[in-house]
């Protein structure tokens, strides 16, 4: 596998990385790897992969409404997660973020998650210049809650019992950050 860093590897946006993980765009090898940065909820093989990433990831990065990017874990270059923007009339953005592997819920994957949450919520406002940016998290994430009201991001809306998990079924919250000098600000 080669690193992040390696010239061979797709190169990691420089404004989308922390010291442990980089986003980038996906790229038609990333197919080998759906389970991590897939957001459905079954996975999809790496033919049905190449297939989406052949035919959605064709426009670059600024003018398609729903962004995918990728999760690199910079030390070895593993793609270990993915994410999704959904632009809503270039106002909204809805943010999906996913950890691979069978247990997207536990510590490490809500670390990850929440590393990219931090990572993506500044560039979506500031880049994308949008109005709204919301994440659904599952109410027992208790690290990617802390991590979005870090960001200054508060609820808006509290789905009961919406997640079942092995436990019994949690409340699904979305969380929002409103900017609200949007539409005031000279371009």
């Amino acid at each position: 596998m080669t690193t992040a860093d390696d010239s061979t590897a797709p190169p990691v946006a420089t404004y989308l990385r922390d010291d442990r993980y980089g986003l980038r765009a996906p790229v038609p090898e990333d197919a080998e790897h759906a389970i991590a940065w897939y957001e459905g909820a079954f996975p999809i093989s790496p033919a049905t992969a190449g297939k989406l990433l052949s035919e959605h990831e064709t426009i670059p990065w600024g003018g398609n409404p729903t962004i995918r990017l990728i999760v690199v874990e910079l030390a070895t270059g593993d793609v270990v997660g993915g994410a999704t923007v959904e632009r809503q009339d270039n106002r909204v953005g809805k943010l999906v973020v996913i950890s691979g592997g069978p247990d997207r819920s536990g510590e490490r994957a809500q670390d990850l998650r929440a590393a990219v949450l931090r990572l993506l919520v500044p560039w979506m406002m500031d880049e994308l210049n949008l109005m709204v940016a919301q994440i659904d998290i599952p109410a027992d994430e208790s690290i990617l809650i802390d991590a979005a009201t870090g960001l200054e991001m508060v609820e808006a809306v509290r789905l009961r019992a919406s997640i079942a998990r092995p436990t019994g079924r949690v409340d699904l919250v979305t969380m929002e950050l409103v900017d609200r000098t949007w539409g005031t600000r000279d371009a």
